[in-house]
């Protein structure tokens, strides 16, 4: 039986040489120090409630509470809206 401990094998191309390897390393960790810096998607403020008809009550609660709701009076017959929610209405174009 013949001992031989040279490496007959000749050097492999499909891995990184150490060059590679450390280029690719200094690359990974720029990525890694500007994904900290981007944006991330806020997280859920509230936590949605839906009915048993599965409609999203926090999310119709939410639309409501947009529009500017104005109790009215008539008055001899015809709509009255007092003048200060007159002027909140028209800076809305609303009226």
């Amino acid at each position: 039986m013949a001992l031989n401990f040279d490496n007959t094998f000749p050097e492999p191309d499909f891995l990184p040489s150490a060059d590679e390897m450390e280029t690719y390393r200094t690359l990974s960790n720029k990525h890694d120090m500007y994904e900290n810096l981007s944006p991330r998607k806020r997280p859920a403020r509230r936590v949605d409630e839906y009915d048993e008809y599965g409609r999203n009550i926090t999310e119709y609660n939410h639309r409501q509470n947009k529009v500017p709701w104005i109790k009215v009076k008539y008055v001899k017959g015809k709509l009255y809206i007092p003048d200060d929610k007159k002027n909140i209405l028209r800076s809305m174009g609303l009226f």
